[in-house]
């Protein structure tokens, strides 16, 4: 379970901001997250900010995201308690059937573009 909320951000930025991620990236998050997404350990927000500390404009990013919506929260009327603990929940899931997704769309695309014929092949 991520309970820093600076990590909750995860999802939304590799929804946003996908770019961020490389594809070994995007591969090496997966295998992090793979043993994490049925039964995190308590330590799972640490392995996630471990694997964040070698990628600084991850790290950037989520930082902006966070003050973004700290920003946002002062405008809100805060939540109530039945709300609260549904805010705390299992985002490993998630993140790592994003991963996925952004995955597979780089894979897509590569495959087209290796379909496509040489443009710049003399055809005489």
């Amino acid at each position: 379970m991520i309970t820093n909320p600076f990590l909750q951000n995860f999802p939304l930025l590799l929804e946003t901001e996908p770019e961020l991620f490389s594809t070994a990236d995007l591969q090496d998050l997966q295998q992090t997250l793979a043993p994490l997404e049925n039964d995190p350990p308590k330590n799972a927000d640490l392995i996630l900010g471990d694997w964040c500390k070698t990628r600084p404009s991850i790290v950037d990013a989520l930082i902006r995201l966070e003050n973004l919506q700290n920003t946002k929260e002062l405008t809100k009327v805060p939540p109530s308690k039945a709300n609260e603990s549904a805010r705390i929940t299992n985002t490993f899931p998630e993140l790592s059937e994003k991963v996925k997704e952004k995955l597979s769309e780089r894979t897509d695309s590569t495959e087209f573009e290796s379909a496509q014929p040489d443009q710049n092949q003399n055809n005489d």
